[in-house]
């Protein structure tokens, strides 16, 4: 492992991009110039620290724990909104009843598999370490966190946000990645609040995404070290796969221009590097529980098989490349199908005399509260309040906001966030032999 020792205050000051697409009453924009913002906008922040109550809105699906009570909602709502199904936004709602009694049986069943995900529990431990870093980089922010298709929504949070007199809002999902079925969604939810609320005169900046970037990887390669040491105290790292999850994506959205499976592929390729004593693996969690749509391969079930070809005998599985606290995805695709094939293929390995102990597989914990992630997470609310990074305006001062589906329609271009060179030749779901 490499040295992590002052990762985490680098500011981003290399990657910023300028996004130049004028969209109707808005243009949507970051940076002028490599790494610095204009005079206006350096001296708009520092006004906004000092002044303004700051809130940061941390947003992603969600998810639930009480099946009984929740899921039709959940599996509805999904439907409903999720850009990533192929079908148009206003015929969904007339068919979420059909939509619905096609997909519980097979959702129900991987929840009861799992049980709880305590997804917003977690969420919440993540918002804690946030504001606890806060106090020392941006002492007048506090963190929220609101979800698309479960409880708290993003509507119920900002009208939260709103009685807290939050008067500057950064919206950022809790992955790493921009898609229009992830962050887009976040940025559409807040787009249709506005649109709801035009009296709520606050700004808005998306943070488009962050995932291959320097201190990201250091963060993540971090704590994940960590993690393995704890979960496999002993073991050589060399002697341990790692296994990395991230959330997949039906092809029709990337072939629009949906760019987060490549930002994945280079985030797996700057992690390899940042881990070099690891063997590690990735496969794609394919949430693809409406039949119809073809997705992004190989998945995790695909890719597991080849650890047991390989000798892999203890096996790290871990969500943090594209999820910070676990989930359906996660529990089920990797800690119950991908665990129950090293179970199965090792009961035969063991039968037929070629291995004499079952391979040993592990789900890590997740970021939740991890104060290193919790530091960077604060770091970019700071540095995108002072106009540095991939970011959104959706909302200026004194201004209507964008109109909905100005960022999260399949095709649209955001230049540097989608439609990105999908070739990442030093992408592979295996270790280099």
């Amino acid at each position: 492992m490499k040295s992590h020792k002052g990762a985490f205050m680098k500011s981003r000051t290399v990657r910023n991009l300028f996004f130049g697409l004028a969209l109707p009453g808005m243009l949507i924009s970051s940076l002028q110039g490599c790494g610095s913002a204009t005079d206006s906008t350096v001296s708009s922040a520092k006004a906004t620290e000092s002044t303004e109550k700051i809130g940061l809105l941390f947003a992603s699906h969600g998810d639930i724990d009480d099946f009984d009570k929740d899921l039709e909602d959940y599996i509805k709502i999904s439907f409903q909104k999720n850009v990533g199904i192929p079908l148009p936004m206003w015929s969904r709602k007339i068919i979420d009843e059909p939509a619905y009694r096609l997909s519980v049986k097979t959702v129900r069943g991987q929840y009861d598999k799992i049980g709880p995900t305590r997804y917003y529990a977690n969420s919440l431990k993540q918002a804690d370490a946030i504001n606890e870093e806060f106090k020392t980089i941006l002492p007048n922010a506090k963190a929220y966190v609101g979800f698309n298709f479960a409880h708290p929504y993003i509507e119920e949070t900002l009208d939260v946000m709103r009685k807290d007199g939050v008067t500057k809002i950064v919206v950022m999902n809790k992955g790493a990645q921009f898609s229009y079925a992830s962050s887009g969604e976040n940025m559409e939810d807040v787009l249709k609040y506005f649109k709801k609320h035009p009296d709520y005169d606050a700004e808005a900046l998306g943070v488009a995404y962050y995932g291959f970037e320097d201190r990201f990887i250091k963060v993540m390669a971090k704590s994940i070290d960590e993690d393995i040491q704890k979960n496999f105290p002993g073991v050589p790292r060399n002697e341990v796969c790692l296994f990395l999850g991230s959330h997949g994506l039906p092809q029709w959205l990337i072939n629009k221009g949906d760019s987060a499976i490549t930002q994945m592929k280079r985030s797996v390729v700057a992690l390899r590097k940042e881990m070099t004593e690891y063997k590690v693996y990735h496969g794609f969690l394919n949430d693809d529980f409406f039949p119809g749509a073809k997705w992004v391969s190989p998945t995790s079930a695909d890719v597991a098989p080849q650890l047991v070809e390989d000798g892999c005998k203890n096996v790290a599985m871990d969500g943090r490349l594209s999820f910070t606290t676990h989930h359906r995805a996660t529990l089920y695709d990797m800690n119950y199908v991908a665990r129950n094939i090293f179970k199965d293929e090792s009961a035969k390995l063991i039968s037929q005399g070629k291995l004499s102990a079952p391979i040993r597989s592990e789900l890590l914990p997740n970021f939740d509260g991890n104060k290193d992630h919790a530091r960077f997470i604060a770091e970019i609310t700071k540095e995108t309040l002072e106009g540095k990074g991939l970011n959104i305006a959706l909302k200026r001062k004194g201004q209507p906001a964008l109109e909905p589906e100005s960022i999260g329609k399949p095709g649209l271009v955001l230049k540097g966030a989608t439609h990105l060179d999908d070739s990442v030749p030093e992408w592979s779901p295996y270790p280099a032999k």
